[in-house]
């Protein structure tokens, strides 16, 4: 992979899925640019993407068992991945934020692939059942 002095640049592919109760899915695709770098010892995987016509930043936290995704910009999202354990997440929209409780089914991490399969839950009710996988590969 190239080399830069933020990262390696490589090509990002999101593929999502997302199931609400009595609904058939929403699926959901993504192709960008982005770079993945190494830092202390974890790799982040970091993408943009435009959403209504706003700028959405998204980092990856690359690692098993604890990832992480961040988003800022138009959306402000903090959900934290760690199999088998409910743990606390936010969910921002303009002036709008609410806590949110990610419940993580699956967690793979490998050189390429990063997939989670998770439920979102707030205030005890189950917000939709989600399947995510992002490959990534060198390149632009």
């Amino acid at each position: 992979m190239k080399s830069n002095s933020e990262g390696r640049n490589v090509r990002v592919q999101l593929q999502s899925s997302i199931r609400h109760d009595g609904q058939t899915a929403d699926n959901h695709e993504l192709t960008a640019s982005g770079i993945l770098i190494e830092k202390a010892g974890k790799t982040y995987l970091q993408f943009e993407e435009n959403t209504d016509g706003q700028q959405v930043r998204t980092t990856v936290k690359l690692d098993k068992p604890d990832a992480l995704i961040m988003r800022t910009g138009a959306v402000q999202m903090r959900l934290p991945f760690t199999v088998g354990e409910i743990r606390p997440g936010t969910y921002g929209a303009g002036p709008a934020t609410f806590d949110l409780f990610v419940k993580t089914t699956k967690l793979e991490v490998t050189e390429n692939r990063f997939t989670a399969h998770y439920e979102l839950h707030a205030e005890d009710a189950l917000l939709g059942i989600h399947e995510m996988t992002i490959h990534y590969t060198e390149g632009k």
